[in-house]
């Protein structure tokens, strides 16, 4: 089995330290600048003390169950000398030089990085006033506020409601291809409806699709048919299923449920959590753009084109980007 050389392991608990102190706010070293530390020294490891405060902070740094695990003077020992023992590689790492290698440093930028995007977000966010989490919510209604929605295909024999005669025989057809299609969507016909709905049905619009009405609210479809067939496609239960013949004054309909969307009703108080997020990470997002074009501004920045021309990625293929296209002529 490979066994990792001491610099490896160095490197990494070096890598870790410097991670871990600058993501979580680790207490400064001696040679750092930083509110003087007064506690009580409770070790000293060659010239550096480690006090009370540095434990603490560390301790802090752990969840609250694992940091009840400590209470006792035997498991707070148990602590300083996992802290012992990192503060030796640390130490150890430094006589060799370790603080300059290119890895660490390259580790030490990326979480130099890291903070600075944080403080600048942090500072840069600021609160958000209620009147603009308001104004945001009734901008946006539709996203917080949605009626319930059905998909319904339906079979429309055309009678207008003057004509008797017309809406008899309508009546009559409805009637009986109702009886045909629960008989054969019974059995193993489970698209009867769909395909009688392209032979029998007088809605043009969508008798090529099957009779597929597509997802409506109860206003869409009172609106388009009217309210009795709003009511009962409403009424239908579970998918697939057919409701009974329906009456409007442009004709009879036969209908079948083909699915449901629940609808949303959120107040502004439901949405205000969601709609700060938002905000603010646009915000943030904005903040960052304008800062980082700030620092270009301020920077002399040269871009040599021909030594980046000559730079080979494997695996990528160099294929000419494609011309420019050419404007046409107006006849």
């Amino acid at each position: 089995m490979h066994t990792p050389s001491l610099r490896t392991r160095v490197l990494s608990a070096v890598v870790a330290a410097l991670a871990l102190s600058a993501c979580n706010g680790g207490s400064p070293r001696p040679a750092e600048a930083g509110p003087k530390d007064s506690s009580p020294v409770v070790a000293v490891i060659n010239d550096r003390n480690v006090t009370t405060q540095e434990v603490k902070a560390k301790l802090d740094e752990q969840p609250l169950f694992v940091r009840s695990r400590y209470a006792t003077l035997e498991k707070k020992k148990e602590f300083l000398d996992n802290l012992i023992r990192f503060e030796l590689l640390v130490q150890e790492a430094r006589k060799q030089g370790l603080e300059k290698d290119p890895e660490i440093q390259a580790t030490l930028e990326k979480v130099m990085v890291q903070k600075l995007l944080r403080k600048q977000q942090e500072a840069a966010a600021g609160t958000l006033t209620e009147p603009e989490l308001r104004k945001y919510y009734d901008e946006h209604l539709s996203e917080f506020l949605k009626p319930e929605r059905v998909r319904v295909s339906h079979i429309f024999l055309e009678a207008p409601k003057d004509d008797a005669a017309k809406r008899t025989q309508a009546r009559a057809t409805a009637v009986k291809l109702l009886a045909e299609l629960k008989a054969k969507e019974a059995g193993p016909t489970k698209s009867a409806f769909e395909l009688a709905a392209t032979q029998h049905s007088q809605d043009g619009a969508t008798k090529p699709a099957g009779g597929d009405l597509g997802f409506r609210s109860r206003d869409e479809l009172t609106v388009a048919w009217g309210a009795a067939l709003a009511e009962a496609v409403f009424g239908l239960k579970s998918s697939s299923e057919i409701g009974q013949v329906v009456e409007t004054d442009k004709g009879f309909h036969l209908v079948k449920l083909q699915g449901r969307q629940v609808g949303m009703d959120q107040t502004f108080e439901q949405a205000k959590p969601r709609i700060e997020a938002r905000l603010l990470g646009e915000r943030r997002s904005k903040a960052m753009e304008g800062f980082i074009d700030g620092l270009k501004a301020q920077a002399k920045i040269e871009v040599k084109e021909a030594a980046l021309e000559q730079l080979k990625i494997e695996g990528a293929e160099n294929k000419p980007a494609a011309p420019a296209p050419t404007a046409q002529p107006h006849p």
